[in-house]
């Protein structure tokens, strides 16, 4: 089913958002350069940046209103860490941020009527590049993803994840750390979102299946050294390599994926935004991505060969 052309009732500071983590346990900062991409044509407009910030827990902490404003066509960095000191955010916890970009005629109003077409206007013009800064060392790196509408009934047909990351690292040293940010277009959203998963040896090889579930407005991270320790296979995994593959399912809803390859020593990490089907295959969506959905849940994801016991959620940092 083709998305409508308007939507009535949306939240105009979800027109243009930038979606991070805030990895504040293992000691990194974050930055944002973010752009106002459409520098022309009938939808360009000035844009107020704004800054709302939600704990561990998914709870809101507060909004930091008229950070800056960005003319059509311009870009900024924004360092997050004053501005989450200045919100009073807990130290002790991971944290998830979402800048707002919003024309500057609809900043204050609650909810409008936007165009199908503008939105994905705005939204497909540019990635943005998240920096994770590690402290006190100061290891930067990055990765430049686009968070777009999600988990909005009004958009989407179907609402699934499909994580496919051939980039499983756990060599001695090091640690692959998959990112899951559960958001949407409301902050009255409210659901869930679980993610079925099985860790793969480059022959094929099944090695350890689990599951993580991530509430809503926050992120979890999948330590994958953690999952095959807790079931008993790291070593078995090293003795092979240390290389592998994950593959995720999640069928309730969408989450937007991070890898980060970590080296547990110096903190230094490789990121990259492990991209769903849609950004590959022109014809993903619908009933098409219902019976690819399905193929995949009967050849990897069958739940009667998955005892309850093993659905705990291994090596989640939550």
């Amino acid at each position: 089913m083709a998305p409508p052309k308007s939507i009535s009732a949306f939240d105009p500071r979800f027109l243009r958002p930038c979606i991070f983590p805030v990895m504040r346990r293992m000691g990194y900062g974050t930055a944002v350069s973010v752009n106002n991409g459409v520098a022309s044509g009938p939808h360009a407009a000035e844009m107020v940046l704004s800054l709302s910030v939600f704990d561990a827990a998914g709870t809101l902490i507060g909004t930091l209103e008229d950070l800056a404003r960005l003319a059509p066509g311009a870009i900024t960095k924004i360092d997050t860490r004053p501005l989450i000191e200045q919100l009073g955010a807990p130290d002790d916890q991971d944290l998830l941020g979402v800048l707002h970009l919003v024309p500057v005629d609809l900043v204050g109003v609650a909810t409008t009527d936007v165009d199908t077409a503008v939105l994905m206007e705005h939204i497909r013009v540019s990635d943005d590049f998240i920096e994770f800064r590690q402290e006190p060392r100061g290891v930067i790196t990055g990765v430049a993803y686009q968070t777009g509408p999600l988990n909005d009934k009004r958009l989407l047909s179907t609402r699934s994840t499909v994580v496919q990351a051939p980039k499983v690292i756990v060599s001695e040293g090091v640690d692959t750390l998959f990112t899951l940010l559960n958001v949407s277009t409301s902050f009255d959203y409210a659901d869930p979102v679980t993610l079925d998963f099985w860790i793969i040896l480059p022959d094929g090889t099944r090695v350890t299946r689990s599951q993580i579930t991530v509430p809503a407005w926050t992120y979890r991270q999948i330590s994958v050294t953690e999952v095959l320790e807790q079931d008993g296979t790291l070593d078995r995994v090293r003795n092979a390599g240390g290389l592998g593959l994950l593959i995720g399912y999640s069928k309730d809803g969408t989450v937007v994926p991070v890898s980060l390859t970590r080296n547990t020593a110096s903190g230094g990490i490789a990121c990259d935004h492990t991209l769903p089907p849609v950004f590959y295959l022109s014809t993903w969506g619908g009933q098409k991505r219902l019976e690819a959905n399905a193929r995949l849940e009967q050849e990897l994801f069958d739940g009667d060969a998955f005892t309850s016991a093993r659905l705990a959620t291994a090596g989640a940092r939550s």
